[in-house]
């Protein structure tokens, strides 16, 4: 079974780029660059970026923590399919899953639903792996994981009636996902937002319980953590965000959406997100400010969906890694160890 010696990482870690390359070039996408300094990073409330000071600009500089909003861009002038694979920064504690400054993949296609990008996503792992080891099935974390399509789909509805035993849309308030945490024996505190209780549950009761041995789609997350992407009603008519994330033997590796392309609601969303950030931070988090080409980028765009995939952890999982700093062949000058 496919373990890597710490000296042949380098070229194990190449090889994996190279063939996620041709598997791109086979679908027919266009790789492409997108610029290191930015104006705006984006603007996710917990997502603390690198601000550059710029001798001779006006303007903040920043460090991108995606290249999501270029990419749009250029989506917006034409491009159907691209992707990219670049560093991207956050100013984020190490740890074994997460460094300052890592690698991302990206990509993006129009006039496609969220349900034929979950195949490309399937196809892409499974062909690399494949590709690795003539087989659909890897060696992580003691783990023997299955990625051979169709990977299962789980609402995230459907897994908090399963693990917290509770309808999430009836617990909208914080008063009462506080009251389900504490039931739980996880002590709600009174600071903690509707988005923090729901974290803690996630990450204590749900998460553990995903497949060890199969990689899986979860879909239809709360829309207040989504605000770049459209929304869907369910049965009942309840909104959900039109998104899913990637699970890999119970490491989260991706995360995809249907992209919103309404100037109006994104400006909104940002608005709030710009909101949360400072209620929660003051000025301890860079002021990102909203970027209006953006904005007037995604009313140009055909409807599209897009996915970002840490591609170090991608390349951790597929080489069998112990953590993130072995599969990075030279670690970065954030590197604090």
């Amino acid at each position: 079974m496919l373990q890597i010696p710490a000296h042949d990482c380098c070229r194990k870690r190449f090889e994996v780029e190279q063939l996620i390359r041709e598997q791109f070039q086979k679908w027919n996408y266009l790789e492409v660059r997108t610029p290191l300094f930015v104006k705006s990073p984006g603007l996710e409330p917990h997502i603390r970026p690198f601000e550059i000071k710029a001798r001779d600009s006006k303007h903040p500089v920043f460090l991108p923590t995606s290249p999501e909003f270029a990419m749009k861009k250029l989506l917006a002038r034409g491009l159907p399919r691209i992707f990219q694979m670049c560093s991207a920064f956050r100013d984020e504690p190490e740890s074994n899953e997460h460094q300052p400054e890592f690698s991302m993949l990206e990509f993006y296609e129009t006039d496609c639903t969220l349900e034929a990008f979950q195949t490309r996503v399937e196809e892409l792992f499974g062909s690399v792996a494949l590709s690795l080891q003539s087989s659909h099935s890897i060696r992580f974390r003691e783990n023997q994981i299955d990625l051979k399509s169709p990977w299962p789909r789980y609402t995230v509805h459907s897994l908090f009636e399963k693990w917290v035993g509770i309808d999430l849309r009836l617990h909208q308030s914080q008063t009462s996902l506080a009251k389900v945490c504490n039931d739980r024996g996880l002590s709600a505190d009174a600071a903690e937002d509707w988005n923090d209780l729901y974290f803690k549950l996630w990450l204590n009761l749900i998460e553990p319980k995903l497949p060890k041995d199969r990689a899986c789609f979860v879909t239809h997350y709360p829309v207040s953590q989504s605000s770049l992407c459209n929304r869907v009603k369910d049965e009942t008519g309840f909104e959900w965000a039109s998104r899913f994330e990637i699970y890999v033997g119970q490491l989260e590796l991706g995360n995809a959406f249907d992209e919103l392309r309404d100037a109006r609601v994104q400006r909104e969303n940002f608005e709030k997100d710009q909101e949360t950030r400072a209620a929660i931070y003051n000025d301890t988090y860079p002021q990102s400010p909203i970027d209006e080409d953006l904005l007037n980028a995604i009313e140009k765009m055909k409807p599209t969906c897009g996915i970002a995939i840490g591609l170090d952890r991608m390349c951790m999982l597929l080489l069998n890694a112990e953590k993130i700093q072995d599969v990075i062949p030279i670690l970065p000058y954030f590197n604090r160890s």
